[in-house]
């Protein structure tokens, strides 16, 4: 009898008939277990991160946030923007006027029709008690479900005694539990410090302390001046900032070495947290501080990163990230936003590279985790995810100095014909330093109605039985591909 060839194995066959250098010589592969899901990931997990001040109304009287502002609200729920947190600098900067009811209303407004939740920092420096309850008690008693928690105070260095900085923190908690009873705080919210964390952990992690949630800061790739301290004694003169150079700011963006400096931080909360409920969260991250450097942090590289980012954080447990952006970001040295998910354009928004690495996650990262191992000599950074009967499998092709990549990608699940497509985020020539207007995630850009029209592409499966299929990974390049397991 005569040994009749599966259909999906009918279409490998073809393929490689029309395309064998695609599937010939395989460069890495990456196997996942899609049938030992892991941590479970927040819902959360995408968030961005505003200063309070943006919430003021500018010269002409017009919020930012503002239920009306339909292009913002698309452009939320475009990307995938679940999160949204308010403070930066400028929350604890007394040269700007703390928010008033009206632009609290607006604010909270806007989050309800983008569907997110909101995290809400209080003035901690010279803070109001009474200022504090009164937001407070209006929030909850109009946005209960859409407020995650508060916050109070951001980077707190500037109380060198850790006695200080928690009578302060306690007592506009305590005014804000007198009229929110059911109220809940995150904090820090400051650049990786354990033993600060240990110590909060400790004095307020408790039903009474009402700290919920644990919150830092990274900058994993540094400063973007050489030269910080010139603006700090000169707010005035920020032309003297000199910046750090882009192109190895670049390649230490997309490397994996990175990793170390998360792991660092990582250790530091989970001891902080052992044996509690606590959860935590990055609530301001971003490539380098100081706003970003320009022609790195808003360039095709900060997308290859943002999306690497997030992943790492969220296999790792990490409630979720909240990328700091706006127009301009800082209190007294305000500077125009480099790193910026997005900055306002005459006709909506102009969407800078880290969007598209934040739409990516937001295509792949949902459900639960996945094992992956990476095995060959490419370099390929690899994550799975699943979600009921779907597999999602991000791949990264760090390289930016070889051609394409042949990567095999295997699952512990026979497939069928129909069974995996893909979609890609790519550069105009596979440059590190292309800007926005030459990427597309799909086929196409995000545009600056915050609209989206990218598509997923099917993919032959190589060898059904092995649940395995070739894919060919450009240089500096991403992809999530989605399988359909059973």
């Amino acid at each position: 009898m005569t040994k009749k060839t599966p259909p999906c194995c009918q279409l490998a066959a073809l393929a490689i008939a029309i395309a064998p250098a695609a599937v010939a010589d395989v460069s890495c592969t990456v196997a996942v277990k899609s049938s030992q899901p892991g941590i479970e990931i927040s819902e959360d997990v995408l968030g961005l991160s505003f200063e309070t001040s943006i919430m003021l109304p500018d010269k002409e009287g017009v919020r930012y946030f503002r239920p009306d502002n339909e292009k913002l609200i698309t452009l939320f729920r475009t990307i995938g923007i679940k999160s949204l947190r308010i403070g930066g600098n400028s929350v604890d900067d007394p040269k700007i006027p703390i928010p008033t009811e009206g632009d609290v209303r607006s604010l909270f407004d806007f989050a309800r029709k983008a569907g997110v939740k909101v995290m809400y920092s209080f003035r901690l420096q010279d803070g109001d008690p009474a200022s504090a309850a009164g937001l407070a008690k209006l929030i909850y008693d109009n946005y209960p479900e859409i407020l995650e928690n508060f916050s109070i105070g951001n980077e707190p260095g500037y109380y060198k005694d850790y006695q200080v900085y928690t009578g302060k923190w306690k007592s506009i908690r305590d005014a804000v539990v007198a009229v929110v009873p059911s109220a809940t705080f995150s904090g820090p919210d400051q650049n990786p410090e354990p033993e600060l964390i240990k110590k909060m952990v400790q004095d307020l992690g408790t039903k009474d302390g009402r700290l919920a949630m644990i919150t830092q800061h990274s900058y994993p790739f540094g400063c973007s001046y050489k030269n910080p301290s010139a603006a700090w004694k000169d707010p005035g003169n920020v032309n003297l900032l000199v910046p750090v150079d882009a192109a190895d700011a670049r390649q230490r963006m997309i490397s994996p070495d990175a990793h170390d400096s998360y792991s660092e931080i990582l250790g530091g909360m989970i001891e902080a947290i052992e044996g509690t409920k606590l959860t935590f969260r990055m609530t301001e991250v971003n490539s380098l501080w100081f706003s970003g450097l320009q022609g790195a942090s808003d360039r095709h590289a900060s997308a290859l990163w943002g999306v690497d980012f997030l992943h790492w954080w969220a296999s790792h447990g990490a409630d979720g990230l909240n990328f700091h952006t706006g127009d301009r970001t800082g209190g007294s040295v305000n500077l125009p936003c480099r790193y910026a998910a997005f900055v306002s354009a005459a006709d909506g928004y102009e969407v800078r590279p880290l969007s598209y690495g934040l739409k990516l996650f937001d295509l792949g990262g949902h459900g639960r985790s996945l094992p992956v191992t990476v095995s060959g000599k490419a370099a390929i950074t690899a994550y799975a995810t699943r979600l009921h009967n779907e597999a999602f499998v991000t791949v990264i092709n760090r390289r930016s100095d070889a051609g394409d990549q042949s990567v095999s990608i295997k699952l512990d699940t026979p497939l069928a014909p129909g069974d995996a497509s893909s979609i890609f985020l790519r550069a105009n020539g596979d440059d590190l330093a292309a800007v926005s207007a030459d990427m597309s995630l799909g086929g196409s850009a995000i545009g600056s109605d915050g609209n989206w029209k990218g598509d997923w592409t099917p993919i032959n499966v190589t060898d059904c039985e092995a649940g395995a299929f070739t894919v060919s990974m450009p240089p500096t390049s991403a992809a999530v591909f989605r399988v359909i397991v059973r």
